[in-house]
């Protein structure tokens, strides 16, 4: 199984949006939207294409965030898996294979992994440049290629979001129903003793950035 790559494809996912009306955007709106809520819950889509195999892959799951705790990714398809980070450390499960990866990030890394996006997003603008306009917000990683498009709902919650690099590699990915202030447990990123304790140790997956691949 590649691992690797699913992993890297599946994690862009924590950013993303319904499709609907879209507003004019800007960082500080939609960071002091975020700051008004302690936690909340999304389900998302991820359509990621890579462009060296033409091929499309759909990815389902739900995120779930708590202030000061932590953020997790629940993937339902097209493999089960459960994503956690929790400040700069990454941690991946396979139920299906019972193995647990556990990862720490780079400090320049903090707020450019996906999981990192909504507990980094009070700094993201230091790794990016950002550009403002009525249709959408861009983000240019410094000293990278590609480029990030985000789209909000006329609340400055972020709906959509669009990753495209230098080599026609792209994710779409999109979120919907949010569920602000339902009192996430701090409980849900932890795993059991008997997910993570026993894990086979199986070489360390790459934790993605929160950039275009092909940089």
């Amino acid at each position: 199984m590649q691992t690797n790559w699913k992993n890297r494809l599946i994690l862009t996912v924590l950013i993303l949006f319904c499709s609907g009306t879209l507003y004019a955007e800007s960082l500080k709106n939609i960071q002091n939207f975020y700051k008004n809520y302690k936690d909340f819950t999304v389900s998302f889509t991820q359509d990621t294409y890579q462009s060296l195999v033409s091929k499309t892959v759909h990815f389902t799951g739900k995120v779930s965030y708590k202030r000061n705790v932590g953020v997790r990714m629940d993937v339902a398809s097209p493999q089960q898996q459960i994503i956690i980070l929790k400040g700069k450390t990454v941690l991946i499960h396979l139920p299906e294979e019972g193995t647990t990866q556990t990862q720490n990030l780079p400090p320049e890394m903090a707020t450019q992994n996906v999981l990192g996006f909504f507990s980094g997003l009070d700094t993201i603008g230091e790794g990016y440049e950002i550009k403002e306009s009525p249709e959408a917000l861009f983000l240019y990683p410094k000293g990278g290629s590609g480029h990030i498009t985000v789209w909000t709902n006329e609340s400055h919650a972020i709906r959509r979001i669009l990753l495209k690099d230098a080599t026609g590699n792209q994710s779409d990915i999109r979120l919907s129903d949010y569920k602000f202030d339902v009192g996430v447990p701090s409980k849900v990123f932890h795993l059991k003793d008997a997910d993570a304790g026993s894990a086979e140790k199986k070489p360390k997956p790459s934790v993605p950035e929160m950039r275009p691949e092909g940089e």
